[in-house]
């Protein structure tokens, strides 16, 4: 089983890690920038701190108009001690005081009450972090000015540290987050919608066959950088084709060329009166059928599968019977032939025909005298060849190089593969001296 783990990473995965890595990179520099920005910019946070304590505390004007004017807020104790670090006044513009927790430190860090204070003030009361601050905002509130003033005389709070953490928020880590969803979102569906075609011709892959012209990489939709990679894999598979197919051709050549020299061969030893001649002959009969096992297996891997047409198994079984028939009686044995309702398989019919050929000489050649043969189309796609000797030993598969041309390991061979060329397979049962039974197996067209 193949190690999961040792199988490269996707593409949408290395592209996902290197968007996330570079914008995180992306997001600690400008957060660096922003920090510096506001921290070492002492009036723009000094601004930014007023307008923060000031809008909270506004908030407790926020109540029915037959309660007390003006409520600390909860979240904002710190303004209701009267000796604590936070100070806060908020009077109207005339001085009129609506609440306060001021002592004397009012006078020292806060406008005089008979000034009428301006829309925004701030300044800093030392230098050093954490800020010490006055300032004051003016707001309108139900149609009446209010201005509201604070001093921070001692930031134990962290007040500066969570405006610049406001900040940070507002303008880095909220828009860089939608950023990285749209831009990792939109990449990833873009690079999975490119990919689509790359993933099905992937499949395609697995099933191609350079012995069948048709058989080619679709590159329809295809991204140009992908769709070249495909136009050259079918190129590859266009030249492994021809020259499978021209050493195939060479091959068979070469056993037709040889069949005429022994035909000779046999026709002189048959003018000599010699028992070694008849022993001779044995062995070019033996050559022979090698050598038609040659031509045979020559034809099948040249074989285009663009020629495949639908094929009548109960009719290719009744006509190799009938074809065959004397051949099986010369040799003392019998032969018959029943259809169980066989049906119809996609294929080539001279291959078809050689697998069942195969397969009925094995049981004659295999098999004493007196053995009775039948062939059986069906049920279904398939067709089955037995015999009641029981005596074949069933054949392990072995490499094509170290089949021997006197034994049917050859012809189970080829049937094997004429059988996985038509998406089928050879299936063997053995009962000793009782039953041997091959069948062509074919398996149903997908939907």
């Amino acid at each position: 089983m193949a190690d999961r783990s040792a199988r490269p990473q996707t593409l949408i995965r290395i592209i996902t890690l290197r968007i996330t890595v570079f914008a995180a990179l992306a997001m600690a520099v400008q957060a660096v920038l922003v920090f510096a920005d506001y921290y070492y910019d002492n009036e723009q946070l000094t601004t930014l701190i007023i307008e923060r304590e000031t809008g909270k505390l506004s908030k407790g004007f926020e109540r029915p108009r037959n309660e007390a004017p003006y409520k600390l807020p909860d979240d904002l104790h710190r303004y209701g001690a009267q000796d604590g670090f936070y100070i806060t006044r908020i009077r109207t513009p005339s001085g009129q005081v609506l609440y306060t927790n001021c002592d004397s430190r009012c006078n020292n860090h806060l406008l005089p009450q008979e000034v009428n204070p301006p829309d925004l003030w701030s300044r800093m009361l030392s230098d050093g972090k954490p800020l010490s601050i006055a300032g004051g905002k003016t707001y309108e509130i139900h149609g009446d000015k209010i201005f509201i003033e604070i001093a921070i005389l001692q930031d134990s709070d962290g007040i500066m540290w969570a405006v610049i953490g406001r900040e940070f928020m507002d303008h880095l880590a909220i828009p860089m987050a939608i950023m990285l969803f749209f831009i990792l979102g939109g990449t990833l569906l873009s690079i999975h919608r490119a990919l689509r075609p790359v993933a099905k011709a992937a499949l395609e892959a697995g099933h191609l066959d350079p012995l069948d012209p048709s058989h080619l990489i679709n590159q329809t939709g295809m991204p140009r950088e992908v769709a070249d990679l495909a136009a050259a894999v079918n190129r590859s598979l266009a030249r492994i084709g021809a020259l499978m197919k021209s050493q195939h051709l060479f091959t068979t050549a070469v056993a037709h060329e040889i069949r005429t020299p022994l035909a000779m061969m046999k026709l002189e030893l048959g003018n000599i009166e010699h028992p070694r001649a008849r022993k001779i002959e044995a062995d070019l009969d033996a050559l022979a059928g090698f050598v038609g096992q040659i031509t045979a297996l020559g034809r099948l891997e040249s074989a285009d599968r663009a020629v495949f047409r639908p094929v009548d198994l109960a009719k290719l079984a009744d006509w190799v019977v009938t074809d065959i028939a004397p051949l099986v009686y010369d040799l003392n044995h019998t032969i018959a032939y029943n259809n169980l309702g066989a049906g119809s398989a996609e294929g080539h019919t001279p291959l078809l025909q050689d697998a069942l050929r195969n397969l009925i000489e094995n049981a004659v050649k295999h098999t004493p005298e007196g053995t009775a043969i039948e062939v059986i189309a069906g049920p279904g796609l398939r067709v089955t060849v037995k015999d009641d000797a029981g005596v074949f030993d069933v054949p392990a598969e072995v490499p094509f190089r170290d089949l021997k041309a006197d034994h049917m390991g050859i012809g189970l061979e080829i049937v094997r593969r004429i059988m996985a060329l038509h998406k089928g397979r050879l299936e063997i049962e053995m009962e000793p001296g009782h039953l041997t039974a091959m069948t062509l197996l074919f398996d149903p067209p997908a939907p």
